[in-house]
């Protein structure tokens, strides 16, 4: 009897040094494991921490559930503007931490990264409608640079393949010059070194992701308007009357904690790392997800040219995000589905979304978190909303 409870003994010993041996090896090569762990625990917890605005649609609460569970984010604004102009708001969590002391309110100001280029290419149009800038005029000729040019098909990138993103640079193939860890972008600062630079296409000839192109924007607004870029949208969209505000880098006293979790290499420091000023027009702005609605709603009802305008249709596949762009949007539309215009945005631990609808219906997702690494949840969040509120 003794033998079998030595040997009992010692199998619940080898047992409990292999457990505690397996979530030792767990936490070191994976720390951020745990909490990552504790999140599937607490969404279900979250999502009902949800406060929206008298009369907002049913659809809302229920979006912003899917969201929490699903895009990792603890604390999110969520607003609707109707094709007809009202504006309904929910907001999920806390703004100082989760199960906190101060409740998010509509407007705790979230980082838009960057929809930012939304409202750039939103500027960028109503210049062109004022008659002030062209689709057409070369971005060269814009900002009144001189001299020889590296690669001569530089002198035909246009504004609207700025505003597409079909200049011709490549970040995949390239290092993206706004964001190089602890390097000093040259846009905007040095715009003569944009005769420097080598494109990788034709310009027109291929969509791909650009975020110089819009640094250029910014510039190309500076040289129309005689103001700085900062400036010039503090005025036009009256930064004195809402939320609307550039980020220099560290976090605002009004503005949410984000969640970082879901991080795989840039933490909460983050912003020591990157140039605010230089991608001001690129990732640069925050706020509200109300205001934001606003600004995008009232763009819609200005013309002749609207950010539900340029080609996005060709050379692009419509069934996958972040392709099909046009003028500060994308098209992404499944085979037999209806269309959604849509503009992402992501910094480390905070997630942003713009969508119009077919019948310019206006929504916008702030969330101070990221979905799991690896996984396809902003794509399954866009079906979800398609599925919710167009169709």
């Amino acid at each position: 009897m003794k033998t079998k409870s030595r040997l009992k003994d010692l199998i619940t010993v080898i047992a409990l040094v292999a457990a505690v041996a397996g979530v030792s090896r767990y936490v070191i090569t994976n720390p951020l494991g745990p909490s990552r762990l504790l999140y599937v625990i607490q969404a279900p917890i979250i999502q009902w921490q949800i406060r929206c605005s008298e009369s907002a649609p049913s659809w809302m609460t229920q979006l912003q559930r899917y969201a929490t569970r699903n895009m990792g984010a603890p604390a999110s604004q969520l607003a609707w503007i109707t094709p007809g102009g009202k504006l309904s708001h929910c907001e999920t969590g806390w703004k100082d931490e989760i199960f906190g002391d101060q409740p998010l309110q509509p407007d705790t100001r979230f980082r838009f990264a960057s929809t930012t280029k939304t409202v750039t290419a939103i500027v960028i149009l109503e210049l062109i409608n004022e008659g002030r800038l062209s689709l057409d005029d070369s971005i060269i000729e814009v900002l009144e640079l001189e001299g020889e040019l590296k690669h001569p098909k530089v002198g035909e990138v246009t504004v609207e393949h700025l505003l597409s993103h079909r200049a011709g640079w490549d970040r995949v193939r390239t290092q993206d010059a706004m964001f190089m860890m602890g390097v000093k972008p040259w846009c905007p600062y040095s715009p003569e070194k944009l005769a420097t630079t080598t494109l990788m296409y034709e310009p027109g000839e291929k969509e791909s992701y650009s975020n110089l192109g819009y640094c250029l924007l910014g510039l190309a607004t500076e040289k129309v308007t005689g103001e700085s870029f900062r400036e010039y949208l503090s005025q036009r969209f009256e930064f004195s009357e809402n939320t609307l505000r550039f980020i220099d880098g560290p976090y605002l006293p009004d503005e949410v904690r984000y969640d970082f979790r879901h991080e795989n290499f840039y933490m909460e420091n983050y912003h020591t790392k990157f140039d605010f000023e230089a991608i001001s027009s690129s990732a640069g702005l925050s706020g509200s997800a109300p205001d934001l609605a606003r600004l995008v709603a009232s763009s819609l009802q200005q013309g002749p040219l609207t950010i539900l305008d340029g080609d996005m249709s060709g050379g692009c596949d419509s069934s996958e995000i972040q392709e099909c762009y046009g003028y500060g949007l994308y098209r992404y539309q499944p085979e037999g589905k209806e269309p959604l215009y849509i503009h992402g945005g992501k910094l480390p631990g905070a997630t942003s979304a713009i969508i119009v609808t077919p019948n310019k219906g206006v929504l916008v997702w702030l969330g101070a978190g990221a979905a799991k690494p690896g996984s396809n949840a902003l794509q399954g969040f866009y079906d979800y909303i398609r599925e919710t509120v167009v169709e």
